[in-house]
C-alpha cells in the first residue's frame, strides 16, 4: 500500500506565528493550548511532535489534597481567628 502524504503551504507572520491547516488539526486531535514540540531534523527541515495533554487527576486522586495545606480547622476556629484582629482595630 502506498501512503500519500498530504501537503499544505502556510505563511509565517511577522510575529513568528503559523496556522496549522484544519484537516491536520482535526486528524491529530489538536486543541487550543495543546503543546507542540519542534525539533531540527536536518538542514532546513523541522519535525513537529504533538505532546500528550496533561492527564487530569481523578476525584479519588484528589482526596486528601487539601490536607497538604495544613491542619483542617473548624468554622468556629476560623471565625475566632478572624475576630481576634477586630479588637485591635
Amino acid at each position: 500500500m502506498i501512503h500519500c502524504m498530504k501537503t499544505h503551504v502556510t505563511t509565517l507572520t511577522e510575529r513568528g506565528q503559523i496556522s496549522i491547516p484544519a484537516d491536520f488539526r482535526a486528524g491529530l486531535g489538536l486543541h487550543p493550548g495543546q503543546k507542540l514540540l519542534w525539533t531540527e531534523d536536518g538542514d532546513r527541515a523541522l519535525r513537529l511532535t504533538v505532546c500528550e495533554p496533561p492527564r487530569h487527576k481523578t476525584f479519588t486522586e484528589m482526596l486528601g489534597f487539601g490536607r497538604s495545606f495544613g491542619p483542617v480547622k473548624t468554622t468556629a476556629e476560623c471565625m475566632r481567628e478572624l475576630r481576634e484582629g477586630e479588637d485591635d482595630a
